[in-house]
């Protein structure tokens, strides 16, 4: 039932609302923020009170992932249900940690990426915790840290080498099965010229004018190539210069100008080759030019491609003709912590309540009624894992 209707609320919007009020903003977007751990800590003491085991992992000092396993102890599959605990700044956000209703939606930060998804997972082992002879398989949930910054809780998680058969990561997907999102090859290119003073610019070599040939470069050779490569459910390969910061002050000539690039990769491309075809292709055109550069890697993640005959996805989509929903595959352009479980021979999918549009937005939401059919949809999916198709 809808919360803002004035009826009982579904236990997963109960869940989300507490999860909102508890600021969890990543460090790494402000030094003054306090982390994941007071979600770890409400998690914790629900998991305890269902009668379940939870784990600690710490990633950074203050910081730790949360392990919870719910083991039927028989020979079954392990089914892994994950999602980040982190979000991003509350930036100018009005009221950021107040619940707020508002025409079938629930706003808040956080409650569309992604603790409307942490939400219904909660309330997933809660409800197996109470009838697990019902259960084919196995079921672990991890809260992570640092999603939204360099995925170093799931990278911690894998490092367990815990066995996983199938997967389904939190992200909010507008109640799509995501079986394809792009991955990304983050990185620095750095013009060199030479100071000087301004008066006598003759005597230098502005690194800016240096970078406007680099700018050209992307927008006339690259984008337009880019466009011509397409994945049938995640579309085209993108690039965008995020930042750009060049010079001293005013009086000098630059030295040095610096982008910051994130190109999105669709699956099939590999984020190390990408890197490195950039930076051939950028010497070739650099030469002769008097352009004088250095790349830094930032990140290079790889995207997520599950086959569609991988053992999740049938299941997944039983889970969603079950409850009436959309069983449809699909593909996103972000990426998420499933790619990285991919890697390790993982089937994932990813799903969830919300669309990234209203993600890190000012005024973040979900719909509520998605809480409470996705909360469904894990538990379906928890049930159905493992039993006979």
């Amino acid at each position: 039932m809808s919360a803002d209707a004035g009826t009982v609320k579904h236990p997963a919007v109960a869940i989300l609302e507490d999860l909102i009020r508890i600021e969890s903003v990543n460090p790494h977007f402000d030094a003054s923020a306090q982390g994941e751990n007071g979600v770890a800590d409400y998690i914790e003491r629900r998991m305890i009170a269902a009668g379940l085991p939870v784990r600690r992992q710490q990633v950074f000092p203050g910081r730790d992932n949360l392990i919870i396993e719910l083991r039927t102890g028989r020979d079954v599959p392990t089914l892994l249900f994950e999602a980040h605990m982190d979000t991003v700044s509350l930036g100018s956000m009005i009221d950021p940690l107040v619940p707020r209703y508002q025409d079938g939606k629930l706003y808040g930060r956080g409650a569309c990426d992604t603790k409307g998804t942490l939400a219904g997972m909660i309330y997933t082992l809660e409800q197996c915790a109470l009838n697990p002879e019902r259960l084919s398989a196995d079921i672990v949930l991890c809260a992570s840290v640092d999603e939204e910054h360099e995925y170093h809780g799931l990278r911690a998680f894998m490092a367990l080498d815990m066995k996983i058969d199938g997967a389904v990561v939190g992200e909010p997907t507008e109640m799509g099965i995501v079986v394809a999102h792009k991955g990304c090859a983050r990185f620095t290119v750095q013009t060199h010229g030479k100071a000087a003073h301004s008066s006598m610019p003759h005597e230098g070599n502005s690194a800016v004018y240096q970078m406007m040939e680099v700018l050209s470069f992307i927008r006339e050779k690259i984008e337009p190539e880019l466009t011509q490569r397409q994945h049938p459910l995640c579309g085209s390969p993108t690039i965008v210069v995020g930042t750009i910061h060049g010079g001293t002050q005013i009086n000098i000539v630059p030295e040095t100008c610096t982008i910051e690039i994130d190109r999105r990769i669709i699956p099939g491309e590999n984020p190390d080759e990408v890197l490195a075809e950039f930076t051939a292709r950028l010497h070739a055109y650099a030469e002769g030019k008097g352009i004088k550069f250095t790349i830094g890697e930032l990140l290079l993640d790889w995207a997520l491609n599950t086959p569609y005959d991988s053992p999740i996805v049938p299941w997944a989509q039983q889970a969603a003709r079950t409850l009436g929903l959309n069983e449809q595959l699909t593909g996103v352009p972000y990426s998420s912590d499933a790619s990285k479980l991919q890697r390790r021979g993982i089937p994932t999918i990813v799903y969830g309540p919300g669309s990234i549009a209203q993600a890190h937005s000012r005024e973040e939401w979900v719909p509520v009624r998605e809480v409470e059919q996705a909360a469904e949809y894990y538990l379906q999916l928890a049930l159905l894992f493992g039993s006979r198709q």
